[in-house]
């Protein structure tokens, strides 16, 4: 039983190793126009239209003061708008702004040239592989 204990921790290390590669790479591809943060917040406008704070930071699990503070920071890159919506004038909407469809259009395209460098290291099989690997993993999906 001790080898499989030391594959576990093993496996424990290289992923930890890996995601963090990972994380600086994605850093590096972003550059100095965007944070990783930023850039999960216009990815998910874009996905999900505009939205309020609340349902932003319950959409990405993180705290509405979190999101105020990314928010701010892609409002002076005026990267996005906060607008009132129109229903209720109560809620701010906060939505993505043409400079920031252009930066995030551009930012997923170096992002997907990264991917498609760093993983070229796998076959397709190998490649499903490790999705289905990564999968079984995954505490989030039923």
């Amino acid at each position: 039983m001790k080898k499989r204990e030391d594959k576990m921790y093993e496996l424990e290390s290289l992923m930890r190793s890996i995601f963090r590669q990972l994380r600086n790479e994605i850093n590096v591809v972003l550059g100095s126009v965007l944070s990783r943060n930023e850039f999960i917040i216009l990815k998910s406008l874009k996905e999900n239209g505009p939205l309020n704070a609340s349902n932003l930071a319950k959409e990405l699990d993180v705290s509405a003061s979190h999101i105020t503070a990314v928010t701010d920071s892609l409002l002076s890159k005026e990267l996005i708008t906060r607008k009132r919506s129109p229903s209720d004038r109560r809620i701010t909407l906060i939505d993505l702004t043409d400079a920031g469809q252009t930066v995030l259009h551009e930012l997923e395209k170096k992002k997907t040239e990264y991917f498609s460098e760093r993983f070229d290291c796998f076959s397709d099989e190998e490649l499903q592989n490790l999705i289905l690997l990564f999968g079984k993993l995954d505490r989030t999906k039923p």
